[in-house]
């Protein structure tokens, strides 16, 4: 059951992203961006009209979907882990749940640090795009210049890491790598980053959850520590348990 807590959190998040629409509606009669010759551009602002102008109905419900789920299992992933070692009272639960702690807290701080040192303003500054969620309407001056790194793509690639690093199943990992990726792009198909902040923040959550991982020993207390130290065999390497 612990193993697939990951897909649970997806399941309820998604329906409580439901429940509080965040973002508005949004057409291809969007001008601008959509309408303007790219090819003189950067790879990063061609990249960003290449996803913001996508008007195909499956793709934008996705990534809409993956966006109103992002916030519910950020405040829920942690909880919800102590919970399942609070009624497992496992060891290694216990462990992976502390580990998935000190992630969380360190690539949110990571992250917000990044943002104010380097005050990248966000697409909607000074491109023709109007962001499509309501958080960013109107935009927040001090929010519109802390678009590098994502912080929905870090902290959903580095929950998922390292709920994946301590369950290494193929039904963890791949629902979960399919999940961050689409928030990752639903930050740049609403127009709030571009392409480069959402990689950024990939890096940044990926490269922490692992860091966290390979120095579980070091920085995990006694009461906290796994049966096994939590351990994988090398540590970094993920076997996948079909």
């Amino acid at each position: 059951m612990r193993s697939v807590l990951v897909v649970v959190l997806l399941l309820v998040g998604g329906k409580a992203g439901a429940a509080q629409p965040e973002v508005s509606s949004s057409g291809p009669e969007d001008p601008g961006l959509c309408v303007e010759d790219q090819a003189a551009e950067s790879l990063d602002v061609r990249g960003l009209a290449l996803v913001y102008c996508t008007t195909r109905p499956g793709v934008t419900w996705s990534l809409g979907a993956a966006h109103q789920s992002a916030r519910p299992v950020f405040y829920g992933a942690v909880p919800a882990a102590w919970v399942g070692a609070a009624l497992t009272n496992e060891p290694d639960v216990r462990a992976a749940a502390y580990r998935l702690t000190v992630t969380q807290g360190l690539t949110y701080g990571l992250v917000v640090g990044v943002k104010h040192l380097v005050g990248r303003p966000r697409p909607y500054v000074h491109r023709p795009v109007r962001a499509r969620a309501a958080r960013h309407q109107p935009p927040a001056p001090g929010d519109a210049r802390l678009s590098f790194p994502s912080g929905h793509a870090a902290l959903s690639s580095a929950l998922v890491t390292s709920w994946g690093a301590s369950y290494p199943r193929w039904y963890v990992l791949a629902p979960g790598a399919l999940w961050a990726t689409s928030v990752a792009l639903s930050r740049v198909h609403l127009g709030v980053h571009y392409p480069s902040d959402v990689v950024a923040g990939t890096v940044v959550g990926i490269g922490v959850a692992l860091l966290v991982h390979q120095l579980r020993e070091a920085i995990t207390p006694a009461p906290f520590q796994g049966a096994s130290g939590g351990s994988l065999t090398p540590p970094l390497v993920l076997r996948l348990t079909f």
